[in-house]
């Protein structure tokens, strides 16, 4: 009994050598976690303001309900979602949109702030070598294809499966629960104060509004990336946000399959360290627009003002879209909005002038905003799946 005991524990200390870089970088991301959840605690215990203590609250009963999740069933859109909301409506609740009583400025920095808290965590120590692992890995799916490739994580699957899967993921799952309820705290519990502008103003300043330099690509890619953004550019009506999220979503899932097309689920083929890096990447570049003089006069205003504003039925078709993109040369949108001003005064002069310059800043502003991230989304894409 004894000698097996030995043998037993010698074959443990073995295995724990061999993980040795697994288990130090587990166990430094199950640290930060706990400490950050005792802050979150601890601010919420010294806090004077019952709508910040029900905010923290709703927070940690998110951090909850991940203790059991099934990685399938757990939908990660509507979960964050739903966390901002009830924050929202938290402080907000007497508004037709909780959400939409966010003030730019405001989400800006929480992203900034946001960016900085991720970068953190990719930089603890050991913490990209476990996070090397594809997200394709994470789903445990009949259809799931059996063979993903060699695997260049050097992560021994089989013996560290259940390390991964319900302790490092869940772990990445926590820490984004915790970053997006701290983000919905700042931007919903801060300075109510919101500024005035005057649409027409604006859109005088609005030509010196530049477009993003776009970001080298290979032809393959390039081909995928100018094709998808014609739909944003030469689209004769307003875009909802909802036609926006499937044009990225497509555009993503195109390059995945450019790089990956033996996969069966080319988009889950990002590994989740590069993952992380693309989304802190992308909310430090986002941050930045504030640093725009045009985009930095609107940062005061809630978003419901712009949200609130009537679409466009816009008096142009696609053709004069695109004559009007030829002339000026440029994606498009700033001088595009401009023109479009300048088109409907002429056309519906009866309309009160204001409502007008609101909502080419809303469709303008949006469609500006639009390919703006549209590149970001294809540059990092790019970066995700070429590996």
């Amino acid at each position: 009994m004894i000698e097996i005991l030995l043998l037993l524990g010698v074959v443990a200390l073995a295995a724990m050598v061999s993980m040795r870089n697994e288990l130090v970088g587990g166990y430094r991301l199950l640290s930060w976690m706990r400490r950050r959840l005792d802050l979150l605690k601890g601010r919420g215990q010294k806090s004077v303001s019952e709508k910040e203590q029900q905010a923290i609250q709703e927070t940690l009963m998110a951090f909850e309900r991940l203790r059991n999740i099934n990685f399938e069933e757990w939908d990660f859109k509507s979960t964050t979602l739903s966390l901002i909301n009830k924050i929202a409506f938290i402080y907000h609740p007497n508004a037709k949109a909780p959400i939409e009583q966010a003030r730019l400025g405001d989400v800006l920095e929480a992203l900034q702030e946001a960016s900085q808290k991720i970068l953190h965590v990719i930089h603890l120590p050991q913490v990209e070598y476990v996070t090397q692992f594809r997200v394709v890995q994470i789903l445990d799916s009949p259809n799931k294809p059996k063979d993903t490739g060699p695997n260049k994580s050097g992560i021994k699957n089989r013996l560290l499966e259940q390390l991964i899967f319900k302790w490092i993921v869940r772990s990445l799952l926590i820490q984004w629960m915790l970053l997006v309820g701290e983000a919905a705290i700042k931007v919903y519990g801060g300075n109510q104060e919101e500024g005035e502008v005057e649409a027409e103003a604006l859109l005088a300043e609005w030509e010196n509004l530049q477009d993003a330099p776009d970001t080298p690509l290979p032809e393959g890619v390039k081909s995928i990336v100018e094709s998808s953004k014609k739909k944003i550019v030469f689209s004769p009506t307003a875009i909802p946000w909802k036609k926006v999220g499937h044009i990225y979503f497509m555009l993503t899932d195109q390059i995945a399959r450019h790089y990956h097309s033996d996969s069966a689920f080319p988009i889950y083929e990002a590994r989740v360290c590069d993952l992380l890096k693309s989304v802190a990447d992308s909310l430090e570049g986002i941050a930045r627009l504030g640093q725009k003089p045009v985009l930095n006069k609107i940062l005061k205003i809630r978003i419901s003002k712009l949200t609130q504003a009537k679409d466009l039925a816009l008096p142009l078709g696609q053709n004069k879209i695109m004559e009007w993109v030829n002339k000026y040369q440029v994606g498009g949108i700033a001088k595009w909005s401009h023109t479009l001003y300048k088109t409907l005064q002429k056309k519906q002069p009866s309309i009160f002038l204001r409502d007008v310059a609101f909502g080419v800043v809303k469709e303008g502003g949006k469609r500006w905003l639009v390919l703006y991230l549209h590149g970001k989304v294809a540059a990092e894409a790019n970066k995700l799946y070429r590996c």
